[in-house]
């Protein structure tokens, strides 16, 4: 139950970059 209560203590603004990051490394990762 720690694991959810530290999720929620992460800024909304973290959330919202997820996608443009995991965008950008899905791009770049030297598995491609």
């Amino acid at each position: 139950r720690r694991g959810q209560n530290q999720l929620k203590s992460i800024p909304d603004g973290a959330f919202a970059r997820l996608p443009s990051l995991t965008h950008v490394w899905l791009h770049t990762n030297p598995w491609d």
